[in-house]
């Protein structure tokens, strides 16, 4: 993208323009202006639509059509800053609340030693492992959509480990479950998420633009929510059992991630259609 910098830098002094003179035009910083001619960040491709008209050349003198692709590859998916503040506070409140779970766990473990048995700590151990797993990466997904930098690779590997660590936890859970229980877990959670990490890397990390990989990721985030929904709702109404208040924050974190993980889909489809377009 250093060539799309340069382009830049030349069409603004062949228009007698400012780096701040464009920002103004532009309603964005002289740094980011200055950002993008160094070629250390780089516009969206409506911004850079803009900058076209504005200097009166075309997409074409800016960017080739591989740039354009360039730009949603290497760009944060979600550019829109209120929905990135959205999605921040939303990893945070992820990390947080699972890690004060881990901490209950392990604080209660002892209190409860004498009534486990073996599948139960076994349980307990893939639980945890899952948590861990969806802490670390949803924290690094946290620093860099912070930074600016959550691009599609990185937003793919923070939606894999979601979908991983789903069917760590479903393995978790069959452990102490019965032959017929056990097939039922594989059918309704480990087989759909396992389908879902594999079109996810494909989509966001590897960069396959084929529709399927999009549709994919819809149904198992759609599959997941109904999931999440139901099955606490057999517990209400079947077995007697009120949502606690850490069940509750765990099923609304849930079905807000499942729906970020849809928007986030749909955001890096419309860019790539864009590019496409444009270029």
């Amino acid at each position: 993208m250093v060539e799309f910098g340069e382009q830049l830098r030349r069409a603004r002094e062949e228009k007698g323009m400012t780096q701040q003179s464009l920002a103004e035009q532009l309603y964005v910083t002289r740094q980011a202006v200055s950002r993008w001619e160094c070629g250390d960040r780089y516009p969206d491709l409506l911004t850079t639509k803009k900058i076209s008209q504005i200097l009166e050349v075309s997409l074409d003198d800016l960017l080739s059509g591989k740039e354009m692709e360039k730009v949603v590859e290497r760009n944060p998916v979600i550019e829109k800053k209120s929905v990135n503040n959205i999605m921040i506070a939303l990893y945070a409140f992820v990390v947080i609340s699972f890690f004060i779970t881990i901490v209950d766990i392990i604080i209660r473990f002892p209190l409860q030693s004498e009534m486990i048995d073996y599948n139960d700590i076994q349980a307990i151990v893939i639980n945890v492992l899952a948590l861990l797993i969806q802490i670390v990466f949803f924290a690094y997904g946290f620093v860099n959509a912070i930074r600016g930098m959550l691009s599609p690779k990185r937003m793919g590997a923070v939606i894999v480990a979601f979908f991983a660590a789903t069917c760590i936890t479903g393995t978790g859970n069959m452990v102490i479950n019965s032959n017929v229980q056990i097939v039922l877990w594989w059918i309704v959670l480990i087989i759909p998420n396992i389908v879902g990490a594999v079109a996810t890397f494909a989509y966001f990390v590897s960069g396959k633009k084929s529709k399927i990989y999009s549709m994919i990721i819809y149904l198992v985030a759609i599959w997941g929510m109904f999931r999440i929904i139901y099955s606490n709702y057999n517990l209400i109404v079947h077995a007697n059992q009120y949502l606690s208040m850490n069940s509750t924050v765990r099923l609304v974190l849930e079905i807000a991630i499942h729906c970020l993980v849809i928007y986030q889909t749909y955001v890096l489809w419309i860019k790539r259609q864009n590019a496409i377009d444009i270029s």
